[in-house]
């Protein structure tokens, strides 16, 4: 059995999941903090936050209860750091391919395509399972110092008058920051809740550091391991 696990706040790595999953055919499941994975073969499509896998994903791979995975790390065009090799020992599951595939990056204004051109040879491992080589990877050495942290200082979320407190961004953030519209100290700014708004009424403000840096972003292509 093969299944397709996902976390995504903005779509980007929802639709890398996707086109997995129609090529798998199942259907992408979504990480949650309660999320438990079981499966022969787990594809784990998650997204890079500051050079660094997010908590929930984290947490998902430490009970992954799967025989081979295959872990997909989508980031936007600037920087995966080491996340793959991280990911592989956080989990028990004989890694047997990763990819770091380059999307739009869910702080800017980018649809979600990405680029499948290599993505062939990933299907013909999970055909054919045996261990992928994931090599350490170069990683900012204060990309680990308070990332959360880090991402609040650099994008600011603000609710609008717009907010009827419908309580959806409650319900649907990842990590239990938001209440009502207005995020605590364990936002990871996935923008989750800015995306899944009905009423459009959180806005985000970057700080013009965090948009220097963003305009580092170059077309990069998809690397992959096996």
């Amino acid at each position: 059995m093969i299944q397709v696990y996902c976390f995504s706040g903005s779509g980007h790595s929802m639709a890398v999941a996707q086109y997995f999953a129609d090529r798998l055919n199942t259907h992408p499941i979504p990480i949650t903090a309660d999320a438990m994975g079981h499966a022969e073969t787990a594809v784990v499509v998650f997204p890079v936050y500051c050079q660094n896998i997010p908590p929930t994903v984290k947490q998902f791979l430490h009970s992954l209860d799967a025989k081979h995975a295959v872990l997909i790390a989508t980031y936007g065009k600037i920087s995966y750091g080491n996340v793959l090799w991280e990911a592989a020992r956080m989990t028990n599951a004989e890694v047997i391919a990763g990819a770091c595939v380059p999307t739009g990056h869910s702080f800017l204004e980018q649809d979600t395509s990405f680029p499948t051109e290599s993505m062939e040879t990933i299907f013909d491992r999970i055909a054919a399972p045996q261990p992928a080589k994931l090599p350490r990877c170069g990683k900012n050495p204060f990309a680990s110092f308070f990332p959360a942290w880090r991402s609040r200082v650099g994008l600011r979320l603000d609710k609008t008058e717009d907010c009827n407190a419908c309580g959806l961004c409650t319900r649907t953030c990842p990590v239990g920051a938001m209440q009502n519209g207005t995020p605590n100290n364990r936002c990871i700014r996935c923008l989750r809740c800015v995306n899944t708004c009905p009423q459009n009424a959180l806005r985000i403000k970057m700080h013009p550091v965090l948009k220097a840096y963003l305009r580092r972003q170059k077309d990069r292509d998809t690397v992959i391991y096996l």
